[in-house]
């Protein structure tokens, strides 16, 4: 008893004696280490009298800019349960937003620009009906303000009013009228360029003959681009817009505007497993090679439809290899 009793101010002065042995220049070190992150204003004080303003100005910028910024990519979508809600999710889209709902025309983003800014899938539902409701309230205000315009009464056409008669003034002297001087530069570039309409875009609808003579040949100056790739429970949809300049009327230059939509089949089932539609919908007899122009970027759109059928449902893979 007696032994252990002496030894208690030898390890208190020890323990003692360490602490205060320990340099002032080190302490920074340890807030520099800190796992917390936070700095009271006596420690960053103390690190700017031992290492200066400018190694304090360092830490704290690195510390700022460490932060990780959230966004929602493809490694989340991880699990089985993941997987089915974002499937979920592009069913809404495409139910509320799609090439086939009322509000196509009232929307310019697609499912990708969603799921990027989105940080989780409950955000990405909470984007899709905010945007749904946005897209609802624009084609509710375009109806309104065309039945008002279609209301409105003609106005009504004013009264003729009877000429009055007037006093018939002198008859004044003709002033000789100077000659206009010829203009030389005018004449020789009189076979120049024309001033004409600008190109509009106006809408139309493909029908069954139109496609059946695009599928035959490309027409001349056609392009087409690509919208979106979505996935439903048989069928990956490729959406395009198709362009080709109208000269027909003289003087006003068109680009008709068509809206289609490729059904792919990953899984066939027969030989019809690569259609077009238009995008009001119509039969399934509008068969498609592989290379045709339809296809917005040919077979790496169909690589692209491939992959994203196996991560919707990887119990059944496509047996396609483009």
């Amino acid at each position: 008893m007696k032994s252990s009793v002496t030894q208690q101010p030898a390890t208190k002065t020890t323990t003692s004696s360490q602490q205060s042995h320990t340099p002032r220049s080190a302490q920074p070190m340890q807030l520099m280490t800190s796992p917390s992150g936070a700095f009271s204003a006596s420690q960053l004080m103390q690190l700017q009298r031992t290492a200066g303003n400018g190694a304090a100005r360092q830490l704290m910028t690195a510390k700022s800019s460490s932060m990780p910024i959230q966004r929602l990519v493809d490694e989340d979508v991880e699990t089985r349960t993941d997987k089915n809600k974002l499937k979920k999710l592009r069913d809404l889209f495409g139910k509320k937003l799609g090439v086939m709902s009322a509000l196509y025309d009232f929307n310019d983003l697609t499912f990708d620009d969603l799921f990027k800014a989105a940080s989780s899938l409950d955000d990405l539902e909470i984007r899709i009906n905010t945007i749904a409701a946005k897209a609802d309230t624009a084609k509710t205000a375009k109806l309104a303000s065309e039945a008002a315009a279609a209301a409105a009464p003609s106005p009504t056409p004013k009264a003729k009013e009877e000429p009055k008669e007037t006093a018939v003034p002198a008859p004044k002297k003709e002033k000789k009228k100077k000659e206009a001087p010829v203009n030389l530069a005018a004449e020789f570039f009189s076979g120049g360029p024309q001033t004409v309409q600008q190109t509009v875009n106006v809408q139309a609808t493909a029908t069954n003959q139109i496609l059946g003579e695009w599928i035959a040949s490309k027409p001349p100056s056609a392009t087409i681009v690509e919208r979106s790739i979505e996935v439903s429970v048989d069928t990956v949809y490729i959406y395009a817009t198709v362009r080709i300049p109208d000269n027909s009327e003289p003087g006003v230059p068109k680009i008709n505007v068509y809206n289609i939509e490729i059904h792919y089949h990953p899984v066939p089932i027969s030989a019809n497993y690569l259609h077009v539609k238009r995008s009001a919908g119509s039969d399934a007899g509008n068969i498609v090679a592989p290379t045709s122009w339809l296809i917005p970027r040919g077979k790496d759109a169909l690589r692209d439809a491939v992959a994203q059928w196996n991560d919707a449902y990887p119990d059944r893979p496509s047996p396609h290899a483009w």
